[in-house]
């Protein structure tokens, strides 16, 4: 199995997660009636699973569930009829996103070029624990759009339709979104820039040192191999290319709950949470190999590119900008050794070896 496949264990997760957190404001009166409402020595009514799952099914709100995979594990009829989708089949969310567009049914997507927009898109997915959005469907309905996610990764979808709001409402509602997301999106690669990037990263890292168990996290710097020669020789556009090829390539590998993103030039960031070192080592291997088998594009059909990394563990008793600067310590190490080579580093005694100060 890959190593981010979708095991029985997330399936588990998925449902214990929806269960704890699907709050249906669909349901009876009966149902809803609190201790004061119960006849003398009548115990207080509770919500059975029956009732719970029936209102889900029931209400025209539009509710779905992914796991951390961004396989789909269940959704309502309404959501399943907006997004044509079966969730049996547990389709990835990438994947029903391009079907529909295809299709120009469903959502509706405004992009040229929609690879470029699932990878800008996916790299907004799970950016927060909770965060809202507007969404057009191509029938003729606005939707209002809210996803919460569990710390497991866990992605729960709640819809509801807005469209009696007035129209002229609807661009000071958006322009700021459209504002935000602008300011955090690099504009050539569409993934996120090293401002969000630095940001997701420290609230992360704050998150995870409330929990009791910290876990086996990795990160990476990774730095695209003979980058200047390759502007040079070809000129600049396929640079270009070549940087947003890259980044599709790494989004298509990597989890939904991954931090991609940007940091300056040819480098790039990626954090892979609940991960150990070697795990990782073997996904950098796996996009190495990816460049490797295609070209970018026909006109440079025997130009391939490799890319050099600095992988560490992530010691949350350390300050993650330690972290950040003994990867590309060995980012350094790397490059010295010629292109497309990962160097390591997870020992602690190492780290102390490089003079890398751990938290009081």
């Amino acid at each position: 199995m890959a190593p981010w496949g979708l095991d029985h264990s997330d399936r588990l997760d998925a449902r214990l997660f929806a269960s704890r957190t699907i709050k249906m404001s669909a349901i009876s009166k009966r149902d809803c009636r609190g201790a004061d409402d119960n006849g003398p020595g009548e115990e207080p009514h509770r919500i059975s699973g029956a009732a719970l799952e029936g209102a889900l099914m029931s209400t025209p709100d539009l509710v779905a569930l992914y796991d951390r995979d961004d396989h789909l594990q269940t959704a309502n009829p309404a959501y399943c009829e907006a997004f044509h989708c079966d969730p049996a089949g547990h389709p990835v969310w990438a994947d029903l996103m391009r079907a529909n567009f295809e299709n120009r049914r469903g959502p509706i997507i405004v992009t040229d070029d929609i690879e470029e927009w699932l990878v800008a898109a996916g790299a907004r997915r799970r950016s927060a624990p909770y965060r809202s959005s507007e969404a057009a469907l191509h029938d003729g309905r606005w939707l209002w759009v809210t996803e919460t996610v569990s710390p497991e990764g866990q992605l729960l979808l709640h819809a509801c339709d807005i469209t009696s709001l007035h129209e002229d409402s609807r661009p000071l509602r958006q322009g700021p979104e459209t504002v935000r997301r602008a300011s955090w999106t690099d504009n050539l690669s569409k993934v996120p820039n090293r401002r969000y990037v630095m940001e997701r990263l420290e609230r992360w890292v704050a998150a995870q040192r409330k929990l009791p168990d910290p876990g086996h996290h990795a990160l990476a710097i990774m730095d695209l191999d003979s980058f200047k020669a390759i502007n040079e020789t070809f000129g600049i556009e396929y640079g270009a290319s070549i940087l947003t090829s890259f980044c599709r390539d790494v989004i298509s590998l990597i989890r939904p709950l991954d931090l991609f993103g940007r940091i300056g030039g040819e480098q790039f960031l990626l954090l892979l949470p609940n991960c150990t070192l070697r795990i990782a080592q073997d996904r950098l291997d796996q996009l190495q190999r990816k460049l490797g088998r295609h070209a970018v594009d026909e006109d440079h059909s025997q130009m391939r590119y490799s890319f050099s990394a600095g992988l560490v563990a992530v010691n949350l008793d350390e300050d993650i900008h330690e972290t950040l600067r003994l990867a590309d310590k060995m980012l350094n190490a790397a490059k010295s050794n010629g292109p497309g080579h990962v160097q390591l580093c997870g020992s602690t005694a190492v780290r102390k070896g490089l003079g890398i100060p751990t938290r009081p």
